[in-house]
């Protein structure tokens, strides 16, 4: 027997042992480099503009802003605001307007929301609808159609007024110039946002509670005031907290409605120290009352945090599943309806109305034959082929653009820190992009003009520095969409592409990006939104090679073109109708998908 030897087996070579990458190599990756320049990008837009803020209001800008040493570093401006008696008196009309607006614009809400969610009202889907439909009317738009319909002199209502109560007197009898007409208009334009905010967390919370209170023998008001309220505080709070700063930080309405009345508040008396009618801007002191209106923005985020930290206490939605009980009105359907559509047609049809009336008018006058025949499309054409509305439009759509993707790209790369990176920074991406949110536009806008003021760059007078301004201010809203979106993304679609060989930079836009698109197209078209229509930033900002629509509007209206900035307004209005229009569609094929 023949025996086959094998021939013996060879070891494989062992393999190249893999190069260890050593000190600065190791913590060198392409995603390190990435989170230090997000980091680096949030701190100068939002702590650089703030440090000179902070710096300014310790200099003597009475004779101009100082750009090279030595600086006139002074504490008078702190001295002249807080030892002036009308910085008091500032202090406590801001707070009047801020509190009576918030008080209107959250009783309205409420009281919507829970005849939406909870009753029979007839129509609601209708109703839900025109409610939130005055979100398409930016606040200088609202504010100049409510001057056209109650400004004392030839307000339409008060023409109307006159007419039937035939005085012959030519003021009055309403004046919209003073400081209770300005809550009023302030708490109209606030219902929308806050009407969305309380409904979404008044429809997932299980109304059973309530079913029980009353089952109990409990009366309406004691269910509202025992269970519903206090169910709903976090998102009471959580909504006044976002709406205060709005309302603090507000620049149209108490400039067009508050200066003809000399009612001023903190927003305006820092827009009027950096931009006064006459003489030079004393940036000093409007930083001075800038950092003292950041201090009471801030405030109430404290009251917030401590609410939110006890957040169990709060728990209505669990896995059981609930399904609202619709209560009847009974008697009390006609009253309801009532309020629901005389809201509508005063807070939307009305102004509206207004605007469309006073574009085709020549002068303002009520409804009659005579002013029917005067009605003519001269003003548009005049108005839509002037230079300046080419120029303020296109400018608009670069603002527009330019600050929702800026803002939103920033956006993902600091969500996917916060979620994906092991950075020990991932605090410090949250917290500064989280901060532009507690910040008054009005603050930002002068901060951002100062440092572009000493900065040796060419971007002070151009748009982009609006854009700058806009893109830092609206980080935080993109942020906290984009955040959610990265965090329901399971990591292990990045996992597989990694293992399958992909790179980075392929596992974005292959794997990450595609799954982001509803996310980001949706905060896109929400600070899109949110940019043409704020007038805060361009105002605070303003030069003649930066005109935006909603500056032109309200310098139309300063120069006292009534007809012009109606015709402005009504194509303004259009816009951003459109606008919220897409981002439904957008919204509702998320959901769908």
């Amino acid at each position: 027997m023949t025996t086959v030897l094998e021939p013996p087996a060879v070891a494989p070579p062992p393999p190249r042992p893999r190069r260890q990458r050593t000190g600065w190599r190791r913590r060198v990756t392409a995603r390190s480099v990435v989170s230090t320049i997000t980091i680096l990008v949030l701190l100068y837009l939002v702590l650089g503009p703030l440090i000179m803020l902070v710096l300014t209001a310790f200099e003597d800008t009475s004779g101009g802003v100082v750009i090279t040493p030595p600086f006139p570093w002074t504490s008078q401006n702190f001295i002249d605001v807080f030892t002036d008696s009308q910085t008091y008196s500032v202090l406590w009309t801001t707070v009047e307007f801020s509190v009576g607006a918030l008080l209107f614009a959250f009783v309205v809400s409420l009281t919507f929301s829970w005849l939406i969610e909870r009753t029979d009202l007839p129509a609601r889907n209708t109703v839900f609808v025109f409610v939130v439909a005055p979100q398409g009317i930016p606040g200088v738009i609202s504010a100049i159609a409510w001057s056209l319909l109650l400004n004392p002199t030839n307000g339409f209502v008060n023409l109307v007024l006159r007419s039937v109560i035939h005085s012959k007197s030519t003021t009055g009898p309403l004046n919209v110039y003073s400081l209770p007409w300005m809550i009023l208009v302030q708490g109209m334009a606030l219902v929308p946002l806050t009407f969305l905010l309380v409904t979404a967390s008044l429809r997932g919370m299980n109304a059973s509670l309530e079913d029980a209170a009353r089952t109990s023998g409990s009366g309406f008001g004691t269910i509202v005031r025992r269970v519903t309220l206090p169910l709903l505080k976090p998102a009471i709070i959580g909504a006044l907290v976002y709406e205060f700063v709005t309302v603090v930080e507000a620049v149209d309405i108490p400039l067009i409605l508050g200066v003809p009345g000399h009612v001023t508040v903190l927003s305006t008396q820092i827009y009027n120290a950096s931009h006064p009618p006459i003489g030079l801007p004393n940036y000093g002191v409007g930083s001075t009352y800038g950092g003292f209106l950041l201090i009471l923005a801030l405030l109430p985020l404290i009251a917030y945090n401590r609410v939110v930290g006890d957040s169990g206490s709060y728990v209505t939605v669990t896995g059981k599943t609930f399904r609202p009980k619709t209560q009847k009105l009974g008697k009390w359907k006609p009253l309801a309806m009532l309020f629901a559509w005389g809201y509508i047609f005063v807070a939307f049809v009305l102004p509206l109305a207004i605007l469309i009336w006073a574009s085709i008018q020549p002068y303002i006058s009520t409804v009659s034959k005579e002013a029917i025949k005067r009605s003519t499309l001269g003003s548009y054409r005049k108005t839509l082929s002037g230079d300046l509305f080419i120029t303020a439009l296109k400018n608009t759509l670069i603002l527009g653009l330019s600050a929702a993707l800026g803002s939103m790209v920033l956006a993902v790369l600091v969500s996917w820190i916060i979620v994906r990176s092991r950075s020990r920074l991932r605090w410090m991406a949250d917290v500064l992009a989280f901060l532009p949110h507690a910040i008054p536009g009005v603050v930002i806008g002068l901060a951002t003009l100062l440092m572009y003021l000493l900065l040796p760059l060419p971007i002070y007078g151009t748009i982009w520095i609006i854009v700058i301004a806009m893109g830092t201010q609206y980080v935080s809203l993109g942020t906290r969409l984009t955040t959610g979106g990265i965090a329901q993304i399971q990591r292990s679609l990045e996992e597989a592409a990694e293992a399958s060989g992909a790179r980075g930079w392929q596992v974005w836009w292959r794997v990450l990006l595609p799954l982001l698109r509803p996310v980001f197209l949706n905060g896109f078209l929400l600070v899109f939104l949110a940019s043409i229509q704020n007038l805060t930033l361009p105002l605070m900002l303003y030069s003649t090679g930066n005109l935006v629509m909603s500056s032109l509007i309200y310098t139309r209206w300063d120069y006292g073109d009534a007809t012009g900035t109606a015709v402005l307004s009504v194509v303004m209005t259009a816009i951003t109708i459109v606008a919220a229009l897409l981002l439904r569609r957008s919204s509702g094929s998320r959901m769908g998908s």
